[in-house]
């Protein structure tokens, strides 16, 4: 063996002996990270500061996305922590350490999500209650800003007609909707044509409470059918959707927060879409020193 590679086996055998509390696949990452940064910065007996400068400005670089830095700065913090090497500042460490990205959050907009009620608006005479449940669900969906695991574990003593008591996944109160006369109809439906004795809302075809990938299921083809399906795209876009949808109609973010079962404004806040071009064009309304004709 040589001798850089036995520098490389010490210093790796070093860290995977002192890193053992941590799950083997945490581990596995960590350790191919600190391989990366040997890669980069060569191999060496102990490591300064300057070397992970000179890391995260080759990863910048070689075009790695920003998380991806800010990920491996982290893991380079406890490799400097666990090694007893000296680390930044907390002045430096702030300067440097790379800004997480915003991640890309599709949702779906108020044509998007008039196209879809559209789809529930037909078909509503069937033989079985298939139709009509997914139809329900769909318009519930859509209609209120509800979370996918609320939806599914609606019973169905939480319909009292046209009353929707939904029950919060977030540690809040229970909070109740009225539903809309159509959406009524389909659970009517629904209900009435169903054999078995599950107390769910919504079922499966066994007759079960449907699941969660079942819903996300159901949502997907449907927005894979009408050409609107986006990557990244999950239940939640509806959700921001919905959110988006109610505050640029007027709805003050408190009311949101009500009528949505959030936290706080906060993430009411975190929820609403605002596309730079309506910014734009309400400030040139409302801006006091912005001429208008």
């Amino acid at each position: 063996m040589s001798q850089k590679n036995r520098e490389t086996q010490t210093v790796l055998q070093t860290y995977k002996g002192r890193i053992r509390n941590l799950s083997r696949m945490t581990r596995t990452r960590y350790l191919q990270q600190v391989e990366d940064f040997q890669r980069v910065v060569g191999v060496k007996d102990s490591y300064s500061t300057e070397d992970v400068e000179k890391y995260l400005a080759t990863l910048e670089e070689e075009g790695k996305s920003s998380n991806y830095r800010r990920w491996c700065f982290f893991v380079l913090r406890s490799f400097y922590d666990v090694m007893d090497w000296p680390w930044f500042t907390r002045k430096q460490e702030k300067r440097l350490r790379p800004r997480a990205e915003e991640p890309k959050q599709p949702y779906l907009r108020l044509p998007e999500m008039q196209r879809v009620v559209e789809t529930t608006e037909y078909h509503t005479e069937a033989s079985d209650s298939k139709t009509p449940m997914v139809q329900a669900l769909l318009r519930i969906a859509v209609l209120t800003p509800i979370r996918r695991m609320e939806l599914q574990r609606l019973d169905r003593e939480d319909y009292q007609r046209p009353l929707l008591r939904i029950k919060t996944r977030k540690g809040g109160e229970a909070r109740t909707l009225t539903l809309d006369e159509k959406t009524c109809t389909l659970l009517d439906t629904c209900l009435a044509l169903r054999k078995d004795q599950d107390p769910a809302l919504f079922v499966s075809n066994l007759g079960r409470r449907i699941s969660l990938p079942t819903l996300t299921l159901i949502f997907r083809q449907l927005l894979e059918g009408l050409g609107l399906y986006k990557p990244g795209m999950g239940w939640h876009s509806v959700r921001r959707g919905v959110a988006t949808m109610l505050k640029k109609a007027g709805m003050d973010e408190a009311e949101i927060q009500e009528y949505g079962g959030w936290r706080s404004r906060g993430m009411v806040a975190r929820y609403v879409r605002l596309e730079p071009p309506e910014v734009e064009d309400k400030a040139k309304h409302v801006h006091p020193l912005i001429k208008r004709a």
